[in-house]
Formats: C-alpha cells, structure tokens, sequence
C-alpha cells in the first residue's frame, strides 16, 4: 500500500486497485511545489476531514475535472461545496461512527477537533500579514466562507491487513476512543509550536508503529508559516525510540 503527501492535509492512499484521497488541496504558494487539480483525478473517492479552505477549496474544480468520484463529508462542507456548484448528487453525508465501504478498504468515521492556535504561532505571521494584506484580507473572506462547524472527523482506514488513522488537525475528543494497533498515524503538525506537547498523550495511550507528519507546510500565506518537526521528532525519539518518524517529501510515496 503506497502513502503520498501532496502538499498540506492532501493525502493519497493507493491498495494497488483502490485509490483514495484525502483533503485535496492546491497550495497557495508560487515558491513551492504544489500538484495541479489535475493530479488529483483518478481516484476512486474524495474524503473531507472538516471543511475549512485548506482542505475543500480545490474539491470544486476537482469534481468538475472528474465528474464521476464521489465526495464523502459531513453536513457543513457539505454545504460549502454546493454552494460553489458541486452537485448535491456527488456528495455522501458522513457522520461520526459512521463506516464506508470502498474496494477493499474499511474506513471508520471518528470525532476529533481542531487544533487550537497558539499566540506564539499567531505572532509569528504577524509581520507577512502586515506586508501581505491584500491576501490576508482574501483567506479570511475563504476562511469566514468555508467553517467547519464543529465538525471535525478522523478516519480509520483498514486494508491488507493494515490500520491507518489519518488527521487533518490534531486535537483529541474527549468522548472518543480511538484504534489499537495502528500501523500509520498521519498526524497534522500545523497550526501550533507545541504540537509535541499536544499530541504526545495520544502517541502515549495508542502507540502507532509509525508517525508520517504533514500539514506542515507554508502552503498559503501569510496566514501560514512552516512549522518545524523537529522538537516533535525528539520528543518521539526520547520516549519511543522504536516508533518510525517519518517526515514525507512531496509527491512521493512511502510503502506501508
């Protein structure tokens, strides 16, 4: 089974017959490496993990670029994305505990919540919001368009006898248990400097075999900057040497 990092939350999930794709998103950033919507299709099916514009604002021309893969998310992107024109019919209404069925995947629907940013975070693009204002101005009109709503969901993906969990933003529900026996966890390590010490009680309890960061990247500023994996990478170091960290390069696949 191959994993790919696209840039952001985008995740790609190939079994070998089945694709997946999770939060597809073209980055806003002219210095980076970014994928065309048009690499996003071919896939089998589009999975939402909450709908701010960093993860549905590309689903419109992706679902015009492909008019047959269908889009699994929950009530309030899914409003979003009928309102910019995706058919109603395209979109399947998901919720927590739910389970959908693909191919050879079993995919389990899980209630999280959004990181909360940090005020040393929110400092630090201070000075490329004041130059970049114009921008700025733009992704707080995407941002106030496109909510989340509460809705915040995890994903459970088994296949071939492997247990993904996938985040799209990392901060535990307190009325949740989450998967055993996790093989990969894809861990969201955007939004906050102190996502070592947020997330390291959930690696504490749950024990992933392997760790593959994402959403670290400045992929639309000024509202983001790059946040280093570093600190998060030693604080896995120092308390489970044996966990595999893996920091993925963009567009290309690791084998699970």
């Amino acid at each position: 089974m191959k994993i790919t990092w696209y840039g952001t939350a985008t995740i790609g999930i190939d079994d070998g017959k089945t694709k997946l794709i999770f939060d597809p998103f073209v980055r806003m950033n002219k210095h980076m490496e970014t994928t065309p919507v048009e690499g996003f299709v071919g896939f089998d099916a589009v999975f939402v993990t909450h709908g701010h514009f960093d993860h549905i604002y590309s689903i419109p021309a992706l679902a015009e670029a492909d008019k047959t893969v269908p889009i699994y998310c929950t009530e309030t992107p899914k409003k979003t994305l009928t309102g910019r024109g995706v058919p109603e019919k395209r979109i399947k209404t998901i919720q927590p505990d739910d389970v959908v069925q693909i191919g050879e995947y079993t995919i389990r629907v899980h209630r999280f919540r959004h990181i909360v940013f940090d005020p040393i975070y929110i400092l630090t693009v201070v000075p490329k919001c004041i130059v970049m204002l114009p921008r700025l101005f733009r992704q707080a009109y995407m941002n106030r368009k496109m909510p989340e709503g509460g809705e915040i969901v995890a994903y459970e993906i088994e296949a071939q006898g492997k247990k993904i969990f996938l985040t799209g933003s990392f901060r535990e529900h307190p009325a949740e248990l989450y998967p055993e026996d996790i093989d990969l966890l894809i861990l969201a390590n955007g939004g906050s400097i102190f996502v070592p010490e947020k997330t390291k009680g959930f690696i504490d309890r749950y024990h992933p075999k392997r760790i593959f960061v994402d959403h670290f990247d400045d992929a639309f500023p000024p509202v983001t900057r790059a946040v280093s994996v570093k600190r998060l990478k030693r604080m896995i170091k120092k308390n489970h040497p044996e966990i595999e960290f893996i920091i993925p390069e963009i567009c290309k696949s690791i084998e699970l």
